[in-house]
């Protein structure tokens, strides 16, 4: 069944296991993997005997976020992050939220950048107890996207969800169960078997119950979540193309504390 090159499909009973498959790289999201892991979702969602779904990643990491070694025709032009982010990244963040059946993430190791808008997206979150969640767009002189805004807002208030983004902060999986970020924590070696029984244990409950009570707690901030995603495509665009993230990024790969100006 797994007919995927970037990341694994099974079935197991009723779970559909989505696992990002790119461990050297920290399943960082280049773009065959973001186009295939939209295919896969598109599938289980579409699969009826599938009643839950979790993501996962393979390797030491969830998945770092954008592949920033990745260069891709068009980078130069302005409104290429806008555009690439409405195709290809924010329609992962729209089937999770409009699956009509629930959706895990099963966090271990790193979920930053992207990765971390894609398990703040999952209906229930499961990490390993040395997991974290890092806000590493500041740090670059970027934006956190794919609703991350909303997400992070919904569940900490505005105040605490500001704090995380303006200072890049990494909240620890014990962290993340304390504001309400993750339902549960699990030993990282027994972190997917964990999973795997949570959510068999989900698919035996009514699937007609899962189905509409997700659908009433998303409609509620549908809305908001469209709106979310399309201002930070466009405002993530401006900081792409400030001087701030040319020396963000350079002092990324330098190791070193970078210099911002406000440009």
């Amino acid at each position: 069944m797994d007919s995927f090159k970037q990341l694994n499909y099974e079935k197991d009973q009723s779970l559909a296991i989505i696992k990002l498959n790119r461990s050297k790289d920290r399943n960082a999201l280049n773009q065959a993997l973001r186009l295939e892991l939209s295919e896969a979702l598109k599938q289980a969602i579409a699969d009826a005997s599938v009643r839950v779904i979790l993501i996962a990643g393979n390797g030491d990491s969830f998945c770092a976020g954008a592949d920033l070694n990745e260069r891709l025709p068009g980078m130069e032009q302005d409104g290429f992050v806008t555009e690439i982010l409405l195709r290809e990244y924010n329609p992962i963040i729209r089937l999770i939220a409009n699956a009509d059946k629930p959706v895990i993430s099963v966090v271990n190791g790193a979920a930053a950048g992207f990765g971390a808008a894609i398990a703040l997206a999952c209906d229930l979150m499961i990490m390993a107890d040395n997991a974290y969640l890092y806000s590493a767009f500041g740090a670059i002189s970027l934006i956190p996207d794919g609703g991350s805004h909303k997400f992070l807002r919904d569940t900490v208030g505005a105040k605490k969800a500001y704090e995380t983004i303006a200072f890049s902060q990494r909240l620890t999986a014990q962290q993340c169960v304390d504001l309400g970020i993750a339902n549960r924590l699990a030993e990282s070696h027994s972190l997917l078997a964990e999973a795997r029984q949570w959510g068999l244990t989900l698919a035996q409950q009514a699937p007609f119950t899962l189905r509409l009570s997700k659908q009433i707690l998303r409609s509620l901030d549908s809305a908001d979540l469209e709106r979310c995603l399309e201002q930070e495509a466009l405002l993530q665009n401006v900081a792409f193309r400030s001087k701030d993230f040319e020396e963000g990024a350079l002092a990324f790969f330098e190791k070193r504390q970078p210099q911002f100006i406000g440009l």
